[in-house]
């Protein structure tokens, strides 16, 4: 039997120490990736440096934490470089594994920092973050996580993410980005976040997809979202947006993405359209919670890790319940006609 108690003190258990490894490797000659690839959890979004003549821009910057600051810092100095040369901030989306080392990296250099409209609101408001991760409603469906501190635990995980006294300048769909020789367009591809901006360099047939695509990592994280970042539809949607690009590398910001860009569309879309046929095979064997549905997508550990994954089941299940494939009696769910 899966037991919920304890959640937070299970996470303190398991919280693995950065081994502060991680590999630097160039994209081109001016155009450099680090990789985080330590069994950690957090586990620090993969951070992308682009060398112009004026010093360093960074795409994403991973956690306010000292290992992970070494980190970075030793990759800069392998290229000559100092964290005093970063001038521009580009960020993918506001969850804090991603704009929490901003605040550590502001003691050193006074960057101009980029952020996509849709998730400025969340990188300074704590309240909106946790409704952007774990929304009130799937609290109420899934009892286990009523009392669950997800800020407390971003905090003592993630660092002091908020990201105060910081000018954030939108980034909008569309925009094009200057960074060092490459121009980037900012495509806004909800679902994992409300404002994901993944980033494509047409000329280099590159992509930046951040959070987007299905990726080898921890838990199986990726692809992760909740219906206040878009739900399961707008995922799609984003994926269909995105089909098109003419990409012969893609990058992402967490993990190792294997196959062709087309294959990586493929193999994300499965992901969400398999977790949907298996709560709908499930309840098929009668009514079932968004708990007992969790631990059909997720095993019980990731749960333990990573509470808010309920918000993915959630998603599927408002959606199930708006297509009229389901409804709700209490907290079971029943698959209308069985």
């Amino acid at each position: 039997m899966t037991t919920w108690s304890g959640i937070p003190r299970y996470c303190q258990l398991f919280r693995i120490i950065f081994l502060s490894m991680y590999k630097i490797n160039n994209i081109k000659e001016d155009f450099y990736f680090i990789k985080y690839v330590g069994p950690s959890w957090p586990t620090p979004s993969n951070i992308f440096l682009i060398r112009d003549r004026n010093g360093l821009n960074i795409i994403d910057t991973g956690l306010n934490k000292q290992e992970v600051f070494k980190g970075l810092l030793k990759c800069i100095q392998q290229k000559g470089l100092e964290i005093s040369d970063i001038h521009t901030i580009l960020l993918t989306h506001g969850h804090t594994d991603h704009i929490a080392g901003v605040n550590i990296l502001k003691k050193f250099c006074i960057p101009r920092v980029f952020l996509s409209e849709e998730s400025i609101p969340e990188a300074i408001d704590p309240k909106i973050q946790e409704s952007a991760v774990l929304p009130f409603y799937v609290r109420e469906i899934a009892p286990r996580l009523k009392s669950y501190d997800i800020l407390d635990e971003f905090k003592k995980s993630c660092g002091e993410w908020v990201l105060k006294n910081i000018d954030l300048l939108p980034i909008r769909d569309g925009d094009e980005i200057k960074l060092g020789k490459y121009t980037f367009q900012a495509i806004q591809t909800p679902g994992h976040d409300v404002g994901l901006m993944i980033f494509y360099e047409p000329k280099i047939k590159l992509l930046l997809s951040a959070d987007l695509l299905q990726a080898s990592v921890p838990g199986n994280a990726l692809p992760w979202y909740s219906s206040s970042s878009g739900g399961v539809k707008a995922y799609l949607k984003s994926l269909n947006k995105i089909q098109d690009l003419d990409v012969d590398e893609v990058f992402s910001s967490h993990g190792t993405l294997k196959g062709s860009f087309r294959e990586l569309i493929g193999k994300t879309r499965d992901v969400i359209l398999n977790r949907e046929s298996k709560i709908i095979y499930s309840l098929k064997d009668g009514p079932k919670t968004c708990e007992q549905l969790d631990v059909i997508l997720y095993n019980p550990l990731a749960l333990k890790f990573c509470p808010w994954f309920s918000s993915t089941t959630e998603a599927h299940l408002h959606k199930l319940e708006r297509e009229g494939i389901i409804k709700k009696d209490d907290l079971q769910y029943i698959l209308i006609g069985s």
